[in-house]
């Protein structure tokens, strides 16, 4: 079974990710802060992660960081799905802790995919 995990703080985003990536097969599992996710993550390992960026408790650049430097969870894919972070000073970040790709919200459905 193919698991995603996906981490933002908005309860709406993440249930339009989770019918997108449920309505593709997947299983979701959901996270509303870094820290959060990184339990979920090394509890249950996911297959690749969305995150936003702009978070309570942990934001996404920490929670990426720590995603790297985790030898468990460093090889999972992780996506950057931001809103609020979009320049191209942030996506630059982004890509240079880790991230392996950088999407810009609101995406549609079929470019996402």
């Amino acid at each position: 079974m193919r698991r995603m995990l996906i981490v933002d703080d908005r309860a709406d985003n993440r249930y339009l990710l989770r019918a997108l990536l449920q309505g593709h097969g997947f299983t979701v599992d959901e996270a509303d802060n870094g820290r959060t996710a990184l339990a979920l993550a090394r509890a249950r390992r996911p297959e690749l992660v969305i995150s936003d960026l702009l978070m309570p408790a942990m934001d996404g650049y920490a929670l990426l960081r720590e995603w790297k430097a985790d030898p468990a969870l460093a090889s999972i894919p992780f996506i950057v799905y931001t809103a609020t972070y979009t320049e191209p000073r942030d996506e630059k970040l982004a890509l240079d802790l880790g991230a392996d790709a950088f999407i810009v919200k609101p995406a549609e459905p079929a470019a996402f995919m």
